[in-house]
């Protein structure tokens, strides 16, 4: 093996091997947050519970837009993932 694959090997190991918070309390939110200037805002959507994290943004120009598509999301069960059971904040 090359340096650089022995390298990448080690940091994969290393990371896998971290223990983690069995205790952590699971998070699933759609939040509504403005930029600096609160000249755009974002829909953030994440995820965090045992088995995995996922996070997902999407940018709107006008507050009325992203708190729209959070509404829609929240209400949203695909089979996959139920927006349902997530906590809408609008900051």
């Amino acid at each position: 093996m090359d340096k650089v694959r022995i390298h990448r090997e080690m940091l994969k190991r290393a990371w896998f091997s971290i223990p983690r918070d069995e205790n952590a309390v699971e998070t699933r939110e759609i939040r509504v947050v403005p930029n600096l200037n609160k000249d755009w805002f974002i829909v953030k959507i994440t995820t965090d519970v045992k088995s995995y994290y996922h996070s997902s943004s999407h940018g709107f120009t006008t507050l009325s837009e992203a708190v729209k598509y959070a509404k829609e999301r929240n209400k949203e069960n695909n089979g996959l993932n139920d927006y349902t059971k997530y906590k809408l904040i609008i900051e």
